[in-house]
């Protein structure tokens, strides 16, 4: 299952991909030089928008790709 849209945070500490299967989800990685992490899942834009409010983290610091 190939992502419907990828984002990063300008400081390039995390990677958010979101998914519709059949849901809408997201898979967030955080990014480390070369190495990630185990996907947090996140179901629904509520849950995102919690988790960017709590890593302070605004719509205009994500960047596409």
């Amino acid at each position: 299952m190939d992502p419907a849209a990828t984002w990063r945070d300008k400081n390039h500490r995390w990677r958010i991909e979101a998914y519709r299967a059949p849901d809408l989800r997201f898979a967030i990685y955080a990014t480390n030089g070369l190495t990630e992490s185990a996907p947090l899942w996140l179901f629904g834009m509520p849950a995102l928008a919690r988790w960017l409010t709590i890593q302070s983290i605004s719509l205009d610091d994500l960047e596409s790709g």
